[in-house]
């Protein structure tokens, strides 16, 4: 694929920083459930939800043993937060009981965890531990697709393409750009091709470059 470097670099120099890209220092498991909470929900929603939720269970340990019932009601302003609570207190249970309480850093062993899927797996892989991979989300899919990187839209189709085609040197930051690059202008209804830095390399037939 051509210009990787040059649509890469130039969103570098442009954007602010994720909800994982802020959560980069936090331990493994927080970066896990903040990922499992994120799920269909935007960095808005998510960022104050998981942050009363830390503050309340400070370790993996004592959200474990929390009251389902009180994490529901912490985290009911995401969406699907009835299935989210039985993922995030089940995960945090096996991890204690099956992995001496360490999130794994293994992809396999990731996604045998509840409510651990695919993208969720490439996200704690990258954003807790530095490991290279390119996770997809809508953003991920939405970008690739507009620049003609894929023409695929099952996201673990989009996820070979652009594992095959991008260099590894770049996977650790392709998720981290192209979220907040989703986010802010390339949304996915109607995007601001007239704000966009990279949109002399976008092959999307019907830009909105009217201000």
């Amino acid at each position: 694929m051509k210009n990787i470097d040059k649509i890469l670099k130039t969103l570098a120099k442009q954007q602010g920083i994720s909800m994982l890209g802020q959560f980069r220092k936090y331990p493994a498991w927080k970066i896990l459930i903040s990922t499992i909470l994120s799920a269909r929900a935007n960095d808005k929603a998510t960022i104050p939800v998981t942050k009363e939720l830390f503050k309340k269970y400070k370790s993996l340990k004592q959200l474990a043993q929390a009251d389902p019932r009180i994490v529901k009601k912490i985290i009911k302003r995401t969406v699907y937060y009835n299935q989210k609570t039985k993922y995030i207190l089940n995960t945090a249970k096996k991890i204690l009981k099956d992995y001496k309480g360490k999130v794994p850093d293994d992809f396999d062993e990731l996604i045998k965890l509840p409510g651990v899927g695919h993208k969720v797996a490439c996200c704690v892989l990258v954003y807790a531990f530095n490991k290279p991979r390119i996770p997809v989300d809508t953003h991920v899919a939405v970008i690739a697709n507009r620049l003609s990187w894929t023409k695929e839209s099952d996201p673990k189709k989009v996820w070979r393409d652009l594992e095959d085609k991008i260099p590894k040197k770049y996977w650790l930051i392709v998720n981290e750009l192209f979220v907040i690059h989703g986010q802010d202008i390339c949304i996915k209804r109607k995007p601001f091709c007239y704000k966009c830095s990279i949109v002399k390399y976008c092959k999307y037939e019907n830009k909105n470059l009217k201000t």
